[in-house]
């Protein structure tokens, strides 16, 4: 029996290898088709204009765009979160009934003591075993892999739980001892993950950005808005991209922030990739 584990892990690493490999040719396909059907360019003056009105404009200070994000931040946690957790839910009540049954009262109930807390253990562990959640005896996994979830539950019986929402690709410290870390983002199917996630924020800024304003409502409450170089207003796709740019930062463990001083305009990659700046409003303190 105890060579069941490790094929089935060498079975689920190789499904994974293959399916990278089918989405990286996809990707090279789609990247080719598009490259194939561009039209020659030639290097025009364009996206390095600045309006004469904008020059001399006062730009906005470091401190206030990072309250102006933190606000925006805070604004849309709490809906992304709830976004996140419906995307789990849906998509857990279709794969897999009995863990979505179980995750009800798992979340729920609040002692998870009772017969009908244990019950709803037994259907979780599996799902938590399957999607590699932090905290897990490895004991545990193998008795579940080996379909033995009353000695699995044994094994965790003392065991508290946690949930999280773990949003980039930074390695998230472990969990407390005793302790399985719940977390929500493995229980969103890859191919829709990135849009549970993101997809609130990016519908939230992309909007704004674009508008005749030009700003957040974080922004409008520190004074400041977002100008293109060119004066011309920012189309939706335009501010998709700038939003997209944000990723850039916690990708290069916050580096770009240092652009804030370094660069004499405080042009971070976001805004080098719309060809923007962010300016005070005219008449605010």
């Amino acid at each position: 029996m105890g060579a069941i584990a490790p094929k089935k892990n060498l079975e689920t690493f190789t499904a994974r290898i293959e399916a990278c490999i089918q989405a990286a040719m996809l990707q090279i396909l789609i990247i080719f088709a598009i490259v194939r059907s561009m039209k020659p360019r030639t290097l025009s003056n364009e996206p390095l204009q600045v309006k004469p009105e904008l020059i001399g404009a006062r730009l906005a200070s470091p401190m206030r765009r990072a309250l102006a994000f933190i606000f925006d931040t805070a604004l849309i946690f709490f809906p992304s979160l709830f976004l996140a957790a419906g995307a789990a839910a849906i998509s857990l009540s279709y794969s897999d009934p009995q863990a979505f049954a179980g995750m009800r009262t798992f979340l729920t109930d609040t002692s998870l003591n009772t017969k009908e807390g244990e019950e709803a253990i037994k259907k979780v562990l599996p799902l938590l075993a399957r999607h590699e959640m932090l905290g897990m005896p490895s004991a545990a996994r193998v008795a579940l892999e080996e379909g033995k979830i009353d000695e699995a539950f044994e094994l965790v019986r003392d065991y508290g739980y946690e949930l999280s929402l773990q949003v980039g690709e930074f390695e998230p410290p472990p969990p407390k001892p005793k302790t399985i870390r719940v977390e929500i983002s493995k229980l969103i199917p890859r191919s829709i993950r990135f849009l549970a996630l993101y997809g609130l924020a990016a519908v939230y800024f992309s909007l704004f950005s674009s508008t005749r304003r030009g700003a957040t409502l974080g922004k409008r409450m520190l004074g400041i808005r977002i100008a293109r170089l060119d004066g011309h207003r920012l189309s939706l796709w335009e501010s998709l991209e700038r939003f997209v740019g944000y990723l850039h930062i916690p990708a290069t463990l916050g580096l770009p922030i240092l652009d804030l001083w370094r660069d004499p305009n405080r042009r971070m990659p976001h805004d080098r990739s719309a060809h923007t700046a962010v300016i005070r409003v005219t008449g605010k303190p």
